[in-house]
């Protein structure tokens, strides 16, 4: 019986996964205060230009989300939604959604797993809605539809 090999077992499942919320937040807090620091237009060297509006000349759903979240981390809501107003509207979805999920592991105890509740999903998909919507009313080339087109860009005075 001595020349039997060692079982084997398994070490038990790490659960990595409930830092993920941690690192999610900390990660959005970084990218919030990074584009608050930089403005997007004026540093091109840390934002690339959208590919989307390079290539078909028309915005697509995210075009001006970095301006619209530098506005909003200065305080300019109106700029903000000049800038993005799908991005503006979906700031409240956005917090009845974690509203839902600090419910929900509250409730629990743990963490909720991110999709696997159905009143999670629904607000989801209402802010896909509101993207898709808007990325394809606001490159319809007549008025009032052409008025929620992202502002072009306007290089700082001290690049000119």
């Amino acid at each position: 019986m001595p020349d039997e090999p060692p079982i084997l077992t398994t070490p038990p499942p790490r659960q990595v996964w409930k830092l993920l919320p941690v690192l999610t937040i900390a990660a959005l807090v970084a990218a919030i205060v990074f584009v608050h620091q930089n403005e997007p237009v004026a540093n091109k060297k840390y934002f690339p230009q959208c590919g989307f509006k390079k290539v078909t000349g028309l915005d697509c759903p995210g075009c001006g989300g970095l301006r619209a979240t530098h506005a909003l981390t200065h305080g300019r809501l109106l700029a903000a939604f000049q800038f993005h107003p799908g991005y503006i509207l979906s700031l409240p979805i956005v917090g009845f959604l974690i509203f839902l999920w600090l419910r929900e592991w509250r409730r629990h105890g743990e963490m909720p797993v991110p999709l696997a509740q159905v009143e999670c999903n629904q607000p989801l998909i209402w802010i896909a809605v509101i993207f898709i919507a808007l990325g394809v009313v606001r490159n319809i080339p007549i008025a009032p539809f052409n008025w929620l087109a992202s502002p072009p860009v306007v290089e700082p005075a001290s690049e000119k």
